[in-house]
């Protein structure tokens, strides 16, 4: 029972400094049409109420639910109050959605500044800041939808938002991203439902969030349910990818940079019984000793050089290993056999010497 104390506190400590660190506070939604502090409705009060429902994490939680009437205009959703931000800094906006029954309408995720602007990354002006809208990629399935505002001084041309589809955590749609002016002072989170004249679609939000992108942000693994919500000092994490102490990344969902602890590991790999297959060419000793003579390495076997630069892959290494040891075991029935004519042989020798 103590345990279970002891895990319950650290949960809610590390969900309450991920909450301390959202700039929004969807805690204010109330069950029911009523208004929500800090959130300003997109469209009528009954285009915009808030619903029980299962989260995108699987849990039972408070949903904003958009209910589209038959006009050509907005149908829920919201945009927030104002909020202080500092334009030198890079911040990252995010929300989850799921759209039912039809591809109606159009689902946005952007933002408003103090200014009426901000800047494409290119350095053109954008004075309807979206980061993405459009149709989701698939009905009645939740998506995490992600944009950046980088910092007024950042150089950089390359867009990190995105869509994150809320099974597999991988991106499948890509965003856009913008850079604040220097004047900007004040920022607002916009997220809608628009241009839906089929009264039986709905449109659920879940969870909005502001964070300064400052590396004690929630990692995006981490808003998908798919990591703790914590981050040692030195981990990197982009879409879905894990680093430990290294930002070397590569084709690897993991890549730990010092030693990894664990009581098992199981790899699932082909085997070497093919060794055994009548049809199997076993190279002889000579041949094998040629092979050692010119290269310096058993044959299949990686050179110490390749290893220690590329590593290697631990299913593969044991299946040669076992390879190695069935054509061991082949050599020896091979030396068995020799030793055991050589021995008929000379027991007639000696039977003919007796006689």
């Amino acid at each position: 029972m103590y345990c279970k104390f002891i895990m319950l506190c650290v949960i809610l400590a590390i969900t309450g400094m991920a909450r301390a660190q959202n700039l929004l506070n969807p805690s204010s939604w109330t069950f029911g049409n009523s208004t929500a502090s800090g959130f300003r409705n997109n469209g009528t009060v009954d285009e915009n109420r808030r619903v029980w429902g299962q989260t995108p994490l699987g849990t039972q939680g408070l949903l904003w639910e958009a209910v589209p009437d038959a006009g050509f205009d907005a149908d829920g959703g919201w945009e927030t109050s104002w909020f202080p931000i500092d334009h030198t800094k890079m911040y990252r906006f995010a929300v989850w959605i799921k759209k039912t029954n039809s591809t109606s309408g159009i689902t946005h995720l952007g933002c408003v500044a103090n200014t009426g602007y901000l800047f494409k990354l290119d350095g053109t002006t954008q004075s309807n800041v979206y980061f993405w809208c459009g149709d989701l990629p698939e009905l009645e399935k939740w998506f995490l939808i992600v944009g950046y505002i980088h910092g007024s001084g950042d150089t950089s041309t390359t867009s990190y938002g995105g869509i994150y589809d809320g099974v597999t955590g991988k991106k499948v749609v890509n965003g856009t991203d913008f850079k604040f002016p220097v004047e900007v002072t004040q920022v607002v989170h916009r997220t809608y439902l628009f241009y839906d004249t089929n009264t039986n679609d709905r449109q659920y939000f879940y969870a909005p969030r502001v964070d300064e992108v400052n590396g004690n942000e929630p990692s995006i693994a981490s808003l998908l349910g798919m990591i703790p919500s914590s981050k040692m000092p030195g981990d990197l994490i982009v879409d879905g990818k894990v680093g430990v102490n290294t930002n070397k990344l590569e084709d690897f969902h993991v890549s730990v940079n010092g030693k990894l602890r664990a009581k098992e590991v199981r790899v699932a790999t082909d085997w070497a019984d093919f060794v055994f297959d009548e049809n199997y060419q076993l190279m002889s000793i000579e041949e094998v000793a040629q092979f050692i003579e010119k290269r310096g390495h058993l044959p299949n076997i990686p050179k110490a050089s390749t290893v220690e630069e590329d590593g290697i892959s631990v299913g593969e290494m044991n299946k040669l290993l076992l390879q190695k040891i069935e054509e061991l075991t082949l050599y020896n029935i091979q030396q068995n056999k020799k030793m055991k004519q050589l021995e008929e042989k000379i027991n007639k020798l000696e039977q003919k010497t007796k006689d």
